[in-house]
């Protein structure tokens, strides 16, 4: 088939999700190199679609209309291909009650327990036959960040001792949250053992992100919250970063960062990274461990597992 006006939506509302469904986006766009590629998604993830030369468009819905701005584009627009990974608020039943030649609605339908997300959009996609079996498409995800805003967090950062670090403390889920303790204890370690610059991210709570950085003393410091762009250049000019499973995370390994992602009650086998990055996996057969509904669990479960 031949399409040539393509929307992909991507609401599932995490930055992880985007970065997760960026191998999908780009392995239909080079599947069809001359169609118009339109990305509809949340701020503020869709930053980090900017600079990529496979999307020619980006467009935002506000947080608790997601519906809404779908109603919106199929009424003004008309598209050939329609490929989405929102299934909530009756969204996958807008796309495929609209004209679109072709709607793929369900990208994440009879997952294997081990199968990671990205592989199976990439592998639903080729059995619908939108992208070609015969072109080899990249696996993971890509992040492209200018020359100028490398620049920009270079001046910013300063002269720091190498290995420059990452540690993320945050999660916008609280069971995903390592303890600050635990943070603390790593950095120190950092500093003694390879004399490394400790950059602590903050998060929502940024009295959290001070009080770590503190407490590891030396060279520790506190990158503020600014936009989603300027924290990405940060971390491609980083060695290493530490965090769950959280966006950042996502964000690292799509930069080729190496990344150390803590998967507590997450399950590395459907949202880890692979090699050479680390996925360090809770205990899976802790009685609190809840896979289905990790966010019902009590606590984080012990970190006993390595992939």
């Amino acid at each position: 088939m031949t399409f040539c006006r393509i929307l992909f939506v991507e609401l599932l509302g995490g930055i992880g999700d985007l970065v997760i469904a960026l191998p999908a986006i780009r392995a239909v766009a080079r599947s069809h190199p001359h169609a118009h590629i339109t990305v509809l998604t949340f701020t503020p993830s869709g930053e980090l679609l900017e600079a990529d030369p496979y999307i020619d468009r980006i467009l935002y819905a506000e947080k608790g209309q997601a519906r809404q701005a779908v109603e919106t584009i199929l009424a003004q627009e008309s598209f050939d291909l329609i490929v989405s990974d929102t299934n909530y608020d009756g969204i996958a039943n807008l796309i495929q009650q609209s004209q679109t030649q072709k709607a793929i609605t369900n990208l994440w339908r009879s997952p294997p327990p081990n199968e990671r997300v990205s592989d199976r959009f990439l592998e639903i996609l080729r059995t619908e036959e939108i992208i070609s079996a015969n072109t080899e498409q990249p696996r993971e995800p890509q992040i492209h960040i200018t020359p100028t805003e490398r620049s920009i967090v270079r001046s910013t950062l300063g002269a720091l001792y190498q290995p420059v670090i990452v540690l993320c403390p945050d999660a916008g889920m609280a069971i995903k949250r390592w303890p600050a303790a635990n943070f603390i204890a790593v950095g120190q370690a950092l500093q003694r053992q390879f004399g490394a610059s400790i950059v602590v991210v903050a998060g929502a709570d940024s009295e959290q992100a001070e009080s770590i950085a503190e407490a590891i003393g030396k060279f520790a410091q506190v990158w503020q919250r600014g936009t989603l762009r300027h924290l990405a250049a940060m971390i491609a000019e980083t060695n290493l970063v530490i965090a769950a499973d959280t966006g950042i995370a996502h964000i690292a390994a799509a930069l080729n960062v190496p990344t150390l992602t803590l998967f507590g009650p997450s399950w590395h086998g459907r949202y880890g990274h692979p090699s050479p990055h680390i996925n360090l996996q809770g205990y899976p057969a802790c009685p609190d461990r809840h896979i289905q509904n990790f966010t019902e669990q009590r606590c984080w479960y012990c970190l006993l597992y390595t992939s």
